[in-house]
This record gives structure tokens, sequence and C-alpha cells, in this order.
């Protein structure tokens, strides 16, 4: 037996990226993404939708919070047995001048208006620590929750 194979463990893993408003680093994103899904026995198809997901997050939340100021998105891609979460939030915005995030508003939040209709079987938007904090998850099909109506 090689000591080259080891069996996958059923752990889960998380990867932290700092992702600047750059095109060519959501390649990354999408292998990270990828690779989680593979991990957590995610279809192709759904691994493609999540990537997919994740990208057009990234890209509305850069859009949401302007070009100005270089922002830095801190994205974390956590995988479990049956599903993975895609956390995205904006690591500078709590220190930019003019914005107040802590406080609530009934104006829907134009990161997950525009998200709306993704093919992630959750999306929740929540402001933590100051900071808006988009998370996507999509589950395995045999993990999925069952809806009760």
């Amino acid at each position: 037996m090689s000591a080259w194979l080891k069996p996958m463990t059923t752990d889960s893993s998380r990867v932290v990226l700092l992702l600047p408003n750059d095109e060519r680093l959501i390649a990354a994103l999408d292998a990270v993404v990828a690779h989680a899904g593979e991990r957590a026995g995610l279809s192709r198809q759904e691994q493609a939708e999540l990537t997919h997901s994740a990208e057009e997050a990234c890209e509305e939340t850069f859009s949401s919070v302007g070009r100005n100021g270089n922002p830095i998105l801190r994205v974390v891609v956590s995988d479990f047995p049956n599903r993975v979460e895609v956390s995205i939030e904006d690591s500078s915005i709590r220190h930019r001048a003019g914005h107040d995030f802590s406080a609530v508003s009934n104006e829907p939040d134009p990161v997950t208006a525009a998200l709306e209709g993704m093919q992630v079987d959750r999306l929740h938007h929540e402001i933590r620590e100051g900071r808006p904090r988009t998370t996507l998850v999509k589950y395995h099909e045999s993990g999925r929750p069952h809806r009760h109506c």
C-alpha cells in the first residue's frame, strides 16, 4: 500500500481569502469553491452553480462598496460533509467614512436584492462587527434539509 494514498476525512475545512478588486484573482476563488464542493460531495453541476454564485456575490459586493479606497473582500469558504458555505465581507468598509452599517435599515440590501434567484440553497445577509456579510450555502443533494409545509 502506498503512503501517498490517504482516505479523505469527513472533517470540515476552512479557507480564508483576501481578494482585492482584480478580476484575475477570481480564478483563485473559483478553484477554492470547486475544491470545497468536491470535498462536500457536490455534483459538478452544483459546484458550478455555487462557483458562479460566489463570483457574482463578490462582483456585487465590489460594486456596492464602490471602487474608491481599494476595497478588499474577506471570503471564507467552509466545507462540511453535507454543504459548502461561502461568506463574503468587505474587510475595509467598517473604517470608511460616511458609512454606518451598524444602523438598522428598512431598505433592502442591494447585494442581497441583486443575488435573489441565485442557484444556492440559502442566502443570508447580516451586519457582523459593523461589517455587512453575505453568506451563500449549497447543500449536497442528500444532505439538503427537508422543508416542512
